[in-house]
């Protein structure tokens, strides 16, 4: 195995001699400062046990005296041994290391340190009257200008004046912006072009006109890599989404045959087909829901790739916030019920009555507090042994791979049916409980639970009047699941199947950061808070 790490094979790999030579010297005074202490220690212990052995009589004998004999060969032989460390450290010392005063800076060298030598190195090709002003100089302006503009080739230039406290730059002096290359060919494309044809910007001189450009710059750099997915999108799919036959079992990931991977729900939108009757079917068969399911998104200039982000990042929170915490409040709770001899009473195994009962007998009021607060989160079903057989396979993986929107898995053998509830259920019911016990609830509605009593409406019940203020999400059919998101007097539908229910609740998340500010139930959504806020962070 190679004892280096990969930033020292970098580091050699990129040409560092001053770094790798100052770490040796570091790591020499390190053994030696080592070498010399310890061997002080082990020259001081036996300075002091020889002096002991003079002072007793030589021709007596006894086990004491045998224990110090042996703690005198073992520290004359420890004190040798640093000797020769330090005589070693001492001989191998390298030469002093010849440093300019940045390198020295960046390494924090002391002055009065002889290993390195500072030398100044003069200005190589001084420019002289009139000539321009080399664009590589050491200011910290060129040098992030040179970080900004990673992509440019050294026979390039870059045309920069540092004659002036403000820097300027001239149109057309910024270089072509690049795509990968995926091929060995280059293709010729109409977007790959210079950036200075579409900068509206002459001259940079203030602070506006420089946020103008690099904002223009970015815009440019989408478009760019967009126009180069397009292009190499065979390539992509011909190396790796090939066909399985052609694949060997050692050609497969194991992380790929662990997890159980499911074909995306195809957005509300028309479908392109060859036929043109078919196209005339889908233009007769798009409805007006499936149109404002987009346009909820696109109102608030929210497009596919960052819902599909902001969808995946709250399958992460509430795998990791909600299901793994509750399983593993399962795990704590069932073993202090067998410590207190209800060995047969357990989550998932007796019914949510007997739970109720257990949880208000005196004695785990006061030892498990817990049981009486986790029994909300088991409220969605009778089927107690389901629902948390259920909650321990969405859990897995970290990102709910095992998710069935209108369905669920297997029990006892049999596939689900109706009499189960849907995966939509039970996430949705476990996030509104979840919520519950984290809001506070108003002042004026103690009893009222602060999410699902004013924040939740499920499909049994009456549908409130709509106010201004009203900010909520509603059940309109349990099965096939279908929910919605009602903002003020609007109600917006979301797109039907699979992503339902998490683009109905990012989208009420969305308002509550807006309309909000990020406060539900006087408690912050934020990083203050619960930190719900960090999937729709953009």
């Amino acid at each position: 195995m190679n004892p280096q790490t990969p930033n020292r094979s970098l580091l050699r790999g990129n040409g560092s001699p001053v770094l790798e030579r100052s770490l040796r010297i570091n790591r020499n005074r390190l053994e030696l400062r080592r070498s010399f202490i310890w061997g002080s220690i082990n020259f001081g212990l036996l300075a002091v046990i020889l002096y002991d052995l003079s002072q007793s009589c030589p021709l007596y004998m006894n086990y004491y005296h045998c224990v110090e004999y042996s703690f005198v060969i073992i520290l004359t032989i420890n004190v040798f041994y640093y000797v020769g460390k330090i005589i070693k450290a001492s001989l191998t010392a390298e030469k002093p290391i010849a440093i300019t005063l940045e390198q020295k800076k960046l390494l924090g060298i002391k002055d009065a340190d002889p290993s390195f030598k500072i030398i100044t190195t003069p200005a190589k090709n001084s420019p002289g009257p009139g000539t321009p002003v080399s664009t590589y100089s050491s200011t910290p302006m060129n040098r992030s200008a040179l970080s900004w503009a990673s992509n440019v080739s050294q026979n390039e230039s870059m045309n920069y004046s540092v004659s002036s406290p403000s820097w300027t730059y001239l149109k057309g002096s910024t270089p072509e912006v690049k795509s990968p290359k995926f091929s060995s060919k280059p293709s010729a494309s109409p977007v790959k072009s210079s950036f200075a044809d579409v900068s509206s910007v002459e001259f940079i001189t203030d602070q506006n006109s420089l946020n103008t450009y690099l904002k223009e710059h970015e815009e440019a750099e989408k478009v760019n890599k967009i126009a180069n997915k397009s292009q190499q999108s065979s390539n992509l799919l011909s190396s790796f989404w090939s066909h399985p036959v052609t694949k060997t079992s050692k050609d497969m990931s194991s992380f790929l045959k662990q997890c159980q991977y499911q074909l995306s729900a195809p957005s509300p939108t028309k479908i392109a087909t060859s036929s043109p009757s078919a196209k005339v079917e889908d233009k007769s068969s798009s409805s007006p829901a499936q149109n404002s399911a987009l346009d909820v998104w696109n109102r608030i200039n929210v497009d596919s790739i960052v819902i599909t982000q902001w969808d995946e990042n709250l399958r992460i929170w509430v795998s990791r916030t909600i299901l793994e915490r509750l399983i593993d409040e399962f795990v704590r709770i069932n073993e202090s019920l067998e410590k207190h001899g209800l060995s047969d009473i357990k989550i998932g195994r007796v019914g949510l009555e007997r739970l109720r009962k257990t949880a208000q007998v005196t004695s785990i009021t006061h030892f498990i507090p817990s049981l009486a607060t986790l029994i909300p989160f088991l409220e969605v079903t009778t089927n107690q042994e389901y629902l948390e057989k259920r909650i321990r396979e969405l859990a897995k993986g970290g990102c709910m791979s095992e998710f069935k929107w209108n369905g669920g898995s297997s029990y006892n053998g049999k596939e689900w049916d109706d009499s189960l509830p849907t995966d939509c259920a039970i996430v949705m019911h476990l996030l509104a409980s979840y919520l519950d016990t984290q809001l506070m609830p108003l002042p004026n509605m103690p009893d009222t639970k602060a999410f699902s009593g004013h924040h939740y409406i499920k499909a049994t019940d009456k549908m409130p009047p709509l106010t201004p203020n009203s900010l909520f999400i509603q059940e309109v059919s349990e099965k096939p699941p279908h929910y919605r998101v009602v903002v003020g007097e609007k109600v917006y539908e979301m797109v039907k199947g699979y992503n339902n229910l998490f683009h109905s609740i990012l989208f009420f998340i969305y308002h509550v950061n807006k309309i909000e500010h990020g406060m539900l139930g006087g408690v912050n959504l934020g990083r203050a808070g619960i930190n719900i806020l960090w999937v729709i962070d953009q």
